[in-house]
């Protein structure tokens, strides 16, 4: 086999194994998805379900990862360092990287809930997550309502992290047959994750359906929109991130 062919088929290899565990725009299962992305280092998702009287695991940390946490169903109490809260659907808690965090079922039915975990590629900075105010709790409806011509909008938080000198959430609601916006592409990466309902998805002007427990992932300068293409509401949470 001659030297050039080999060469060429080093490369191929070489470029295969440094695609596998990469996460291109699309639409990915919330369930089962792992890979890295232009901002991200290691990007992680999935779904869990806690029996009645049930905990995940004993009070533990993350040192070197951030967690979000989505309440799809049911009713989870929250544990991170010395505070607790029970949460109800739709809520959502951050976890900074260090923080001892679980999570109990104490009502009588199961609870389910999504997990995103992000490690960056500047590493972790545990100072700078707790000068901007530490891990959160935040309870679906006590969360500021904004209406909209479209439906409503929510404002999360917008903020340093241990992982990120930026992150921003929000929550948009739209109402049936309505866009959130034209395609349109930005310098963040950004995420958005069907919490109820159905959308389809305009990545690079093609477009794709995504449904509850559904990723649509978004790479820097990429072309993207979200419509409701369901009957009724459709709501969900974006994330865009910094370094």
């Amino acid at each position: 086999m001659k030297p050039i062919f080999l060469a060429i088929m080093l490369v191929a290899a070489l470029n295969a194994a440094a695609q596998t565990d990469t996460l291109p725009s699309g639409i990915y299962p919330v369930k089962k998805t792992a890979g890295s992305t232009t901002d991200i280092a290691a990007f992680k998702a999935h779904v869990s379900t806690l029996a009645p009287g049930k905990t995940n695991h004993p009070l533990r940390a993350l040192n070197d990862a951030e967690e979000l946490i989505f309440v799809k169903d049911g009713l989870l109490k929250v544990n991170i360092n010395d505070s607790s809260k029970t949460l109800g659907p739709g809520s959502i808690v951050f976890i900074m990287a260090g923080d001892k965090q679980n999570f109990q079922n104490t009502s009588d039915n199961p609870v389910t809930y999504y997990v995103l975990s992000f490690k960056s590629p500047s590493g972790v900075n545990l100072q700078r997550g707790k000068d901007a105010g530490g891990s959160l709790m935040l309870d679906w409806n006590s969360l500021t309502v904004k209406k909209t011509d479209k439906g409503e909008s929510r404002p999360i938080f917008d903020r340093p992290s241990s992982m990120f000198t930026r992150f921003e959430i929000h929550a948009t609601l739209l109402n049936a047959g309505l866009e959130s916006h034209p395609p349109h592409t930005h310098k963040a990466e950004e995420i958005m994750l069907v919490m109820q309902g159905n959308t389809t998805g305009s990545i690079n002007g093609k477009g794709y359906p995504a449904s509850v427990g559904d990723i649509m992932l978004v790479r820097p300068d990429v072309p993207h929109g979200i419509k409701n293409s369901g009957d009724g509401q459709c709501w969900y949470y974006a994330m865009k991130w910094y370094n």
